[in-house]
């Protein structure tokens, strides 16, 4: 090879030290990223992925620590190819570059690996969930969260259950959530009633959109999503549903001629005395009190609390408006709870729950019970006391609205190092792969229409037909106080002369400016 072989052209040379200027920092980017998401080590094929790691590291310390010497010499190159090889592994040889070599392995892994985010961009601790008790036999959300505590070890996630009735549940959580709480939670999982005094008292913050990419909002049904939006603000997202939940009637079977009820009295009224067994269970402890009350008022054709979950005002919109197929609807449920015939004892309609509903039930003392579509998988889980009591059932949809529940999450205003880890935990339990878990093992009625395209059975097609009709209770940031104003405003109208008093009336009007 003659000295004119042997050399390059100038211009040749500024191409290589560009190559591999490029080529330095192409893996030291990938090495960053490796090292950033090092945790995840424990995936399929992780012990390859930890030496893929540790190669790209060594690498890239290798040629961090060449790349001034090497384009320098490159720039001044006019040998051979060979003689330039030769050249590059004495630049390395010396100890004090392999000293060098080691040291940026160790800044790049260290700092790679504390300063940038994981792949999925979520910051790592821990996520608690504080939550109402759960009622079915087996939890199944604590099923979904050992699926994601074993894809996510860096942000394992825990319910804290925040016990009693509802009542005392919300108290709990308020007092979790407000300025000077302890602010326990990460996420929320609420009632849709407690949104509204959620977001307007800033206990929670909003849903990042941006983020939500990969979740189809349109598959939710949609007054059950609406449920996590605040009124007026459009656009914002304040959490998504876990679940939502409509009231059913379950039948007895085991007696002669059963039928459907197709109207609220065949089921809680005076036409339910004709049946073999004329017993509801009624409910009417805390809360229920509220939903039994208006899914009566409903029946009737009252609209004090009008379809859309608002309340309705008299002319000069001092006071609630209470109609006359409003205390008809009362009139009827009142005087059914009072009557020996129709009502169980022990407890009595108002010291039972929707758990103590489903006793009764199993025990053959009651013919009809209203309750959530959960209370299916509670009666199922006790096919043996049914059994043993010679009973069978059906579920159906109520020939009448039913009130709409459910269970939403949210992010704690107050989490404040770990929102993004937060938002795709809620993400990932509101999956339709997580409700289909949910509805199957836990019996919670989906949120998602695709998931009730995949269940089977009489309860989840009841559930489906019972959301075409149910409705809201009233989205006010002073929801509790209201209903209890209402459920103690509104347990004396039994007689045909009595009705809803206007000072009742004025007070559910005013009950958020108290």
């Amino acid at each position: 090879m003659t000295e004119s072989e042997g050399q390059r052209r100038p211009g040749y040379r500024f191409v290589l030290m560009f190559l591999f200027a490029a080529v330095t920092a192409a893996v030291t980017s990938v090495s960053a990223r490796l090292v950033a998401d090092v945790s995840q080590w424990w995936r399929p094929g992780g012990a390859g992925y930890l030496a893929a790691t540790a190669v790209m590291l060594v690498l890239s310390g290798v040629l961090i620590n060449s790349l001034p010497r090497v384009l320098g010499d490159l720039r001044r190159w006019e040998g051979s190819a060979a003689a330039f090889a030769k050249q590059f592994v004495d630049v390395l040889g010396g100890g004090r570059k392999r000293a060098g070599i080691v040291v940026t392995v160790v800044v790049l892994g260290l700092g790679s690996y504390f300063l940038l985010p994981s792949a999925d961009g979520l910051e790592p601790g821990e996520l608690v969930i504080m939550a109402a008790e759960d009622l079915s036999p087996d939890d199944p959300r604590r099923t979904l969260l050992g699926q994601w505590n074993a894809t996510h070890p860096a942000n394992p996630a825990k319910i804290v259950n925040a016990v009693g009735e509802t009542d005392e549940q919300y108290e709990h959580m308020v007092n979790d959530a407000k300025p000077d709480g302890k602010h326990e939670a990460d996420v929320y999982l609420l009632d849709v009633v407690w949104m509204a005094q959620f977001v307007d008292e800033g206990y929670i913050r909003e849903l990042d959109r941006s983020r939500l990419g990969a979740v189809d909002l349109d598959d939710f049904v949609d007054k059950v999503l609406r449920t996590g939006e605040r009124e007026g603000q459009d656009g914002k997202l304040w959490a998504l549903p876990l679940n939502t939940d409509v009231g059913l009637v379950y039948y007895r079977t085991d007696i002669p001629t059963p039928v459907e009820p197709a109207t609220w009295d065949d089921h809680s009224g005076i036409t339910a005395r004709t049946a073999p067994m004329a017993v509801h269970a009624f409910q009417l402890s805390g809360e229920m009190a509220t939903i039994t009350s208006l899914e009566a008022i409903w029946a009737e054709g009252g609209v004090v609390v009008q379809d859309d979950g608002r309340i309705s005002p008299t002319t000069d919109g001092d006071r609630a408006r209470f109609a006359d197929k409003d205390n008809a609807g009362l009139r009827k449920l009142n005087t059914a709870t009072r009557d020996p015939a129709l009502a169980p004892g022990d407890p009595g309609p108002g010291d039972t729950n929707a758990g103590d509903a489903v006793n009764q039930f199993v025990e053959g003392r009651a013919q009809y019970m209203r309750n959530w579509a959960v209370a299916h998988e509670q009666l199922t889980d006790r096919q043996r006391e049914l059994d043993e009591n010679g009973i069978t059932f059906r579920v159906a949809a109520p020939p009448t609205p039913s009130v709409l529940g459910g269970q939403n999450l949210a992010i704690s205003a107050h989490n404040e190092d770990k929102p993004r880890a937060a938002q795709a935990l809620i993400e990932f339990m509101t999956s339709a792969q997580s409700q289909l878990i949910l509805s199957e093992i836990g019996g919670f009625a989906p949120a998602r229409d695709s998931v009730y395209e995949l269940l089977k059975g009489e309860q989840f097609s009841s559930v489906r037909n019972a959301l075409r009709d149910a409705r809201p209770r009233p989205a006010i940031p002073c929801y509790t106080r209201w209903s209890k104003d209402f459920r103690d405003g509104v347990r004396d109208v039994v007689g045909p002369d009595d009705e809803v008093s206007d000072e009742v009336a004025e007070k559910l009007t005013g009950a958020c400016q108290g």
